[in-house]
């Protein structure tokens, strides 16, 4: 009797600075399972080991954004990978306050970002999501939650710092992800999204 099949494997890496990342890494995950894939999930600041093999039918790596650029060890984990994620249905997803701002400077800054994150690492993904992410205040240290009061204030953002505030579209995520299984599954090419 033949074994049925395996559903395809995808990959979810993350670097997560204080949570919201892996929070959109877990939704697309839990979004790509649905949908009858075998999503894993691999926090890019551990020091596991990397499960990344020619086994994955797909890989989402998802950074966010702090000082102006993605966490480094996204950077050198895309680089590392890259010919494989060249040759293998990818996307990238980046978390930012930025994407946050609808005003057309903040989305020229989110695409610079990308844009520079896919050329540093040499991999150029097929599909990217710019998403905006969240103030955490209440979990920030004193000299953090300051900088994210500044920067908030200078992007017209709330700055109480007694409540955390979160920018991420849901639904904008889990059409990524619906998005993201098509082309893995052969059914859709790539695409870029804001949310």
């Amino acid at each position: 009797m033949p074994q049925p099949l395996s559903p395809p494997r995808v990959l979810v890496a993350y670097a997560s600075n204080h949570g919201q990342t892996r929070l959109v890494a877990e939704r697309i995950a839990a979004v790509l399972d649905a949908l009858g894939l075998d999503a894993d999930m691999h926090d890019l600041e551990a020091r596991a080991a990397d499960p990344f093999g020619p086994d994955y039918a797909g890989v989402v790596v998802a950074a966010s954004i702090h000082a102006g650029h993605h966490q480094k060890c996204a950077k050198h984990w895309a680089q590392a990978h890259a010919a494989s994620l060249g040759s293998t249905p990818s996307a990238f997803v980046s978390v930012s306050l930025t994407a946050a701002d609808d005003s057309d400077e903040a989305r020229a800054q989110t695409t610079q970002l990308i844009d520079a994150f896919t050329d540093e690492t040499g991999w150029h993904p097929l599909q990217t999501l710019a998403c905006a992410g969240a103030l955490r205040y209440r979990e920030y240290d004193v000299a953090t939650r300051v900088l994210m009061r500044l920067i908030a204030r200078r992007h017209g953002q709330p700055t109480d710092v007694h409540r955390d505030v979160e920018f991420t579209d849901w639904d904008a995520v889990e059409q990524f992800a619906r998005g993201f299984s098509a082309t893995v599954t052969g059914q859709k090419d790539g695409s870029t999204l804001v949310c």
